[in-house]
């Protein structure tokens, strides 16, 4: 990126600095315990000569230091990583002070519990607006998730696990020093305010993020936005996407197509290319994709929001980003049938791409999978409930739509009614009629060929 964009996102990340120190610092008076992540250095600080965010700025810098006797890799750059922790720390730490200093000034006594409980759900808000522009600006790591990062390097292991084991140690270590400080009386620091946090502050950041598309202009330049997503959508191949009920046979399906029409066939070898792509096992990948167990579990229980998105993520997340680079990437490689990932939403700018959804009736996917599968009825009933469910859950968590909408696809089919071999024959059809009808309009009006329909004749 150019100098004035860097310029732009760290402008804009210092700010959301100070909006999350805002939030925390809110959501602190409130006086119903504070963020899961801030709960050790709040905890500290009641019973110490110190203020909330000089105990905050001592124990990140603790952090930021014992990075230097983890790392493996001793280049410039990595000593840089490293170093460029401690202003965001320091920024965050007297944000924190400032904000607690007029706060305490300018609110009236909080004497009912209805006025704090009010006063902690708007401090949520505002920290969930910070960590939002924060994810945009995207250029910087905090101490915390520096030191995280650095650990998982170090000890090799996933992040997700390293992660978790980090916060959940904070949150302990404040009930520990509150109750050691106060004779097993109480503790300040964890309350139900600090539930509330670790449940709010994740999905509201969901709901925020989307509208926050004027950043980018910002950042970028209209022009220059304009250019690169036209850049992104260029050079995509034709591609079929199948989704599908379990039982439905979407992957007998899609090997059937990829076959006949002469594409590559892209399902569990997919595995193989996301676990490539995060530097995570085969296995793991194959026991967490189109798992949300483990993303709800991260997002709602002692995240680390003031770090960027990309240098944050939950274990699904990571998987999902990744899986959206692969199936991106094998798209304007060559043609090709892909089934299952959502990859009808990953390519929802491919002009070439078939969007397909298989059901059929309860009786005819067991039936199917006791057949095909070989899985005892017992068992069969068992996956589809399950699978349905995970595939459903995952897509509306990730695309914010249903993944029954017939909206979404070019073709519903009934694979029951109309059979594979009908399904096949009807796909063949519909997307070679997709193609014609895509380079009709590209065609331009001086009868000269457009460079878009050459990648859909590939096909």
């Amino acid at each position: 990126m150019s100098k004035g964009e860097l310029f732009r996102r760290y402008f804009v990340f210092f700010i959301s600095l100070w909006v999350n120190a805002l939030g925390v610092s809110i959501v602190t008076v409130a006086a119903l315990g504070t963020t899961p992540i801030s709960s050790l250095w709040y905890e500290i600080s009641l019973h110490v000569p110190l203020t909330f965010g000089m105990v905050t700025f001592l124990g990140n810098l603790l952090l930021i230091i014992s990075q230097f006797f983890m790392l493996k890799e001793r280049s410039r750059i990595a000593y840089i990583n490293v170093i460029t922790q401690l202003p965001a720390t320091l920024l965050f730490a007297a944000s924190i002070d400032l904000n607690m200093f007029w706060l305490n000034v300018v609110l009236p006594p909080l004497d009912y519990y209805v006025m704090r409980f009010a006063l902690l759900l708007c401090g949520t808000l505002i920290l969930a607006c910070g960590v939002a522009v924060a994810v945009k600006a995207d250029v910087a790591l905090v101490a915390g998730e520096g030191f995280v990062k650095t650990l998982c390097k170090f000890v090799n292991k996933e992040f997700g696990l390293i992660k978790t084991c980090f916060d959940v140690s904070l949150v302990i270590g404040a009930v520990i020093i509150g109750l050691l400080a106060t004779g097993f009386e109480r503790v300040e620091s964890v309350r139900e305010g600090t539930l509330v946090g670790a449940l709010m502050v994740g999905p509201c950041v969901r709901i925020i993020s989307p509208h926050l598309g004027f950043l980018d202009i910002f950042f970028r330049g209209r022009k220059a936005l304009e250019e690169e997503r036209a850049k992104e959508q260029s050079g995509f191949f034709p591609a079929i996407t199948i989704s599908r009920e379990y039982g439905c046979g979407g992957r007998v399906l899609g090997r059937e197509l990829a076959k006949a029409l002469n594409l590559k066939f892209y399902d569990s070898d997919l595995i193989e290319m996301v676990a490539k792509e995060t530097g995570l096992t085969k296995e793991f990948v194959s026991r967490n994709e189109n798992r949300l167990d483990n993303a709800l579990l991260y997002e709602m229980i002692f995240q680390d929001y003031s770090a960027p998105l990309d240098k944050s993520l939950s274990p699904a997340d990571a998987l999902y980003a990744a899986a959206g680079r692969v199936i991106r990437r094998l798209c304007k490689e060559g043609p090709c049938v892909i089934v299952g990932r959502g990859a009808d939403a990953l390519l929802h700018d491919n002009p070439y791409c078939l969007n397909v959804r298989l059901h059929a009736p309860f009786e005819d996917k067991l039936r199917f999978c006791q057949e095909v599968y070989h899985l005892t009825k017992e068992k069969a009933l068992k996956d589809m409930q399950l699978f349905d469910k995970r595939r459903a859950e995952h897509y509306q968590h990730y695309t914010g739509r249903s993944i029954s909408d017939e909206r979404n696809y070019d073709l519903v089919l009934n694979s029951a009614s109309l059979g594979l071999k009908g399904c096949a024959q009807i796909i063949k059809e519909a997307f070679a009629l997709k193609q014609e009808q895509h380079s009709q309009r590209e065609e331009p009006k001086d009868g000269n060929e457009p460079a878009a329909p050459e990648t859909a004749a590939k096909s």
